[in-house]
């Protein structure tokens, strides 16, 4: 008994043009539909980062530092200056126009300390401001903290509960060190009760100050001892809903703005690899013979080279500006566009339609660029979705390597940037996880979310589909 024939794929409907069959193929793919809502929609957030960020890009306080997700504290600077009779030009921007500014601060008093360890004891304790010589510096009530002053004025992490005393061994809290130094420790103790400052201001001068109800000439105080501050009696305070990075900039928006680099440099890059591998590919595949063989040599010479080396190359003598980015991907992605173009051209090249449009007297152009390329589109949108998240991925590879983009002589973090950014910044035991794992699920999700729309395309956009259901 012979095996039944084959059953033809179904017609597709009266009227339905091969783009209208393949978006109703398309919304039956579930995966492929929640890759284009999440690609959709994670380019609206790129796009809209201006104003959906919560903070601007260059936003970013140091003295906040890595905090959690959901971390909140007073809208303040670092360094908050009010002066009596002058314009309050070192408080948070906006607050010019207030009438009356309130800060409660926690207020500490900062004393430096000359310690001299020999033979893994302290030997001296001197006072810095007048070389005072004492046996010991008690740190253990609440609020005290200890911090090592380094010579380049950086700052250690902060000790608390510990005592420095002569004779003794130096605190384990400060972590190995040589058997004799000299080290310089700030002490800084907190007062028993918040303090009030209250500023009055008209015409964007301010009138008065007062200190828990005294007049004082002029106020400042850092951040980081802000309890709270109020506006015209209202509240303001930040909230940081994915946390802060080590310079205190807020990450949520970071990953926004970051967003943004990373959809541009996948879609303009591939966008010039497109322009240059369909041009090549179809002047090769039209034109065949030598012509062909030498355009598909010049092809080969460039696979066999490693083309990271070359964009490599490229950035490091030509700078790390975005535009170049863009150049350096897109010239090595175009070598296998331009095969599928040639390859679709060489099969539709012989069709009736190319023969019919050169009989009624159009030109190779005309016939390579109105007929033979637009009958390759279906072919080149897939490799087109699917070129944007290797793009993507290799822009984070330049960063992973120290080649981030630069725009306007200023770094750009790219979701690349940011994940290599959070793991350098993890820390010992994670703890400082957040930094990784938030840019890390927007990159993923957005990679996995091209490459499901892209396999969708492929299937919908296949001849041998059409018309099925």
């Amino acid at each position: 008994m012979s095996a039944p024939a084959e059953t033809p794929p179904a017609a597709p409907k009266k009227g339905t043009s091969l783009w209208q069959d393949a978006w109703r193929r398309l919304k039956k793919n579930h995966m492929a539909m929640f890759g284009l809502v999440v690609v959709v929609f994670m380019s609206a957030l790129a796009v809209l980062a201006p104003w959906l960020a919560p903070f601007d890009a260059t936003y970013g306080e140091t003295w906040l530092g890595a905090q959690p997700p959901r971390f909140d504290h007073p809208d303040v600077l670092n360094r908050n200056f009010l002066a009596v009779g002058h314009p309050p030009t070192h408080i948070r921007p906006g607050y010019e126009d207030a009438r009356t500014i309130t800060f409660e601060v926690d207020e500490t008093q900062e004393t430096e300390y000359r310690v001299r360890v020999q033979r893994r004891r302290v030997t001296e304790i001197r006072r810095v401001e007048g070389a005072i010589k004492i046996d010991r510096v008690d740190a253990t009530s609440p609020g005290d903290v200890l911090v090592e002053v380094r010579e380049d004025g950086s700052r250690g992490g902060p000790v608390t509960g510990a005592v420095i005393e002569t004779k003794a061994p130096l605190p384990e809290a400060f972590g190995e060190r040589p058997a004799s130094f000299v080290m310089i420790v700030r002490h800084a103790q907190r007062a028993k009760g918040p303090v009030l400052y209250t500023a009055h201001l008209e015409n964007g001068v301010v009138l008065d100050l007062t200190r828990d109800g005294v007049g004082i000439d002029r106020m400042e105080v850092e951040g980081r001892s802000v309890r709270k501050v109020d506006v015209d009696g209202t509240e303001r305070r930040h909230t940081h809903w994915l946390g802060t990075d080590l310079s205190g900039r807020d990450l949520l928006s970071r990953i926004l703005y970051g967003g943004r680099i990373s959809l541009l440099v996948g879609v303009i890059a591939t966008i010039v690899s497109l322009v240059i591998g369909v041009v090549y590919g179809a002047i090769s595949g039209y034109a065949g013979g030598k012509v062909d063989d030498l355009l598909m040599a010049i092809v080969d010479i460039l696979f066999a080279i490693p083309y990271m080396f070359l964009v490599i190359l490229l950035l490091v003598n030509f700078g790390r500006d975005i535009t170049i980015l863009f150049v350096a991907l897109g010239a090595v992605q175009w070598l296998t566009m331009a095969r599928i173009v040639r390859g679709q051209i060489l099969s539709l090249k012989e069709k009736e339609f190319v023969e019919a449009a050169r009989m009624s007297g159009t030109g190779p152009a005309g016939i390579l660029f109105r007929h033979l390329v637009p009958n390759t589109l279906g072919v080149v949108v897939v490799y087109t979705t699917l070129t944007v998240p290797a793009v993507i991925l290799q822009e984070s590879f330049l960063a992973f390597i120290g080649l981030a983009v630069e725009y306007d002589g200023q770094s750009l973090d790219s979701w690349g940037a940011l994940v290599k950014s959070g793991m350098d910044a993890l820390g010992s035991d994670g703890e400082r996880s957040w930094l990784l794992v938030a840019p890390s699920i927007a990159m993923a999700l957005t990679l996995f979310s091209l490459n499901f729309l892209g396999d969708g395309l492929r299937d919908a956009l296949d001849p041998q589909q059409r018309g099925r259901t």
